[in-house]
């Protein structure tokens, strides 16, 4: 999981609100919604709206996805590096693994 949180901080040090993004049309608004649905105090806070998401939204899933080359351009517009928009943890699940779903030798 995403969270962007790192990013909204970095914006708001530096002045720049939401409407500034829009006015200036820094980020495009359906972009802007995933930064903000995906940012939080914690991961726990995150999932907690994206299943409420969920729930009011026939069981549809948000999806938190943004393009690397829009994180690229958000490090050029701030100067700064992708570590410091975005913590990502990502939840481990053995049975992903390859060698689980393709046998040790990998056949």
């Amino acid at each position: 999981m995403v969270n962007y949180n790192k990013l909204m901080e970095k914006l708001k040090d530096k002045g720049i609100t939401t409407y500034t993004i829009r006015q200036k049309a820094l980020i495009p608004q359906s972009t802007l919604t995933k930064l903000k649905m995906c940012s939080g105090d914690s991961m726990e806070e995150i999932e907690k709206k994206l299943q409420e998401y969920k729930d009011t939204h026939d069981g549809k899933d948000f999806m938190c996805d943004v393009s690397t080359k829009t994180i690229e351009d958000i490090c050029q517009l701030l100067q700064c590096q992708p570590h410091d928009l975005i913590e990502w943890k990502v939840d481990l699940n053995p049975e992903l693994s390859y060698e689980n779903r393709f046998g040790n030798n990998g056949n």
